[in-house]
């Protein structure tokens, strides 16, 4: 059986920090390279949820934990 790919365009935002705590990053960019092969976006993507919440990967953490 043939796998189908399917592309999708998002617009992504430059992070408005210069800098982050170093395992918050790490713990996000992990998560998001479930979604993307590049570390590059992955790690991008990690940094607009931590401009949105300095706490967004723990609390997703919660959430997946009481799945």
């Amino acid at each position: 059986m043939k796998k189908k790919t399917i592309t999708i365009k998002a617009k992504v935002y430059k992070p408005k920090s210069k800098t982050y705590p170093k395992k918050p990053l790490a713990e996000g960019t992990k998560v998001e390279k479930e979604h993307t092969p590049s570390k590059k976006l992955a790690e991008t993507i990690a940094k607009n949820h931590l401009d949105e919440d300095k706490s967004y990967y723990k609390k997703l953490k919660k959430v997946e934990k009481k799945k």
